[in-house]
């Protein structure tokens, strides 16, 4: 009878035990069930409170979100897009347009344009022709050349109107201009280029016709043609007006534009810092939401594309990593969102 007991308890004994396994496994997913629950409810409270939902993306989208992750014996990771990140992406466009604008000034227009001109006769027949001009007696056409040589004037404008496009469409990307303000100034900037390109031509057929007469002319003092030096000077007369024209509003655009970037950079970490606060609020006023994360668990927070920046334009995330606890004893009354911002481990990654 023991014998036969005894075989009984151990024939009992491995059904026992798958008992105790699915009572144990299904106990843990039904934890698991109970976390999605609460995270799900409280993404949704934080994408509310947040404004996370706020419709600015293409075709009406939303650029804001909530999503969560639950790490057995860890916590809780909630994923937090923004759409601060998508207004620091516009004032990343108005750097790079900042950055363009310094690149085309690192070349001298004053030294290009000397270069072109001062460049040799490419055949030995115009070099003998300006060596005949420099012997004539008034060396008009000598005197002609040197001019045009030294005219900096067209280099200057169009560098201005290079300059002037980028700042547009700098102050574009940063909401201080719209589609018809913007598109206005395109035009007034086209005119001016297409009033400097026409100035240009001009400057550069006068040049052709010194070139010709120095290689056909007598050389002689009455033989040279005046009215060359008279079209060269009502042209100038004409470019400088429109020099100063693009320079004034290449500088105007330019002080614009950078006091623009300075205004929405400071805006931009101002809503950050609201952001933050608001996040800890409602941390403090929801947290108990959370009831199936553990109070030895963690809560982290990562606000994508809002860490520091590292350079070259190389974005990062912040992360907040928050005690399950802290949370509750906030929620509590214990102490306030401030208190809890202080006790959680923040860095960008």
């Amino acid at each position: 009878m023991n014998r036969d007991g005894r075989g009984l308890r151990l024939t009992c004994l491995p059904v026992l035990l798958g008992l105790s396994l699915n009572s144990a496994a299904f106990a843990q997913e039904q934890n698991i069930e109970d976390v999605q629950r609460n995270l799900a409810i409280f993404s949704g409270i934080l994408e509310e409170s947040l404004d996370l939902n706020e419709s600015t993306g293409l075709f009406g989208m939303s650029l804001g979100g909530v999503e969560s992750t639950y790490l057995s014996h860890q916590g809780a990771v909630l994923e937090i897009r923004s759409p601060l990140a998508n207004r620091r992406n516009r004032m990343g466009l108005a750097s790079l347009s900042s950055a363009m604008q310094a690149l085309q000034l690192r070349q001298n227009p004053f030294e290009a344009m000397r270069s072109r001109a001062a460049a040799p006769a490419s055949t030995s027949t115009q070099s003998l022709a300006f060596a005949e001009a420099e012997s004539a007696p008034a060396g008009i056409y000598q005197q002609l050349m040197d001019r045009i040589a030294n005219i900096d004037y067209s280099l200057v404008a169009q560098t201005a109107m290079q300059q002037a496009a980028h700042s547009a469409r700098s102050l574009r990307a940063l909401g201080e201009l719209d589609d018809v303000s913007f598109d206005d100034l395109n035009e007034q900037i086209n005119n001016i280029r297409s009033d400097i390109s026409a100035s240009i031509t001009e400057l550069r057929q006068i040049e052709q016709e010194v070139r010709a007469q120095a290689s056909t002319s007598v050389a002689t003092e009455d033989s040279a043609d005046s009215s060359l030096s008279m079209r060269l000077e009502e042209l100038l007369q004409r470019m400088q007006p429109l020099r100063d024209q693009a320079l004034g509003m290449a500088q105007d655009l330019k002080a614009r534009s950078e006091q623009a970037e300075q205004d929405y950079a400071l805006a931009w970490i101002e809503d950050l810092a609201v952001f933050e606060a608001d996040l800890y609020q409602t941390l403090c006023e929801y947290g108990s939401t959370l009831s199936a994360i553990p109070e030895d668990q963690n809560i982290s927070l990562i606000l994508k594309d809002l860490g520091e920046d590292r350079g070259e334009n190389r974005r990062t995330d912040q992360v907040h990593v928050v005690r399950k606890s802290d949370i509750s004893a906030c929620g509590r009354g214990e102490f306030d969102s401030d208190s809890l911002r202080e006790r959680a481990t923040r860095y960008s990654y």
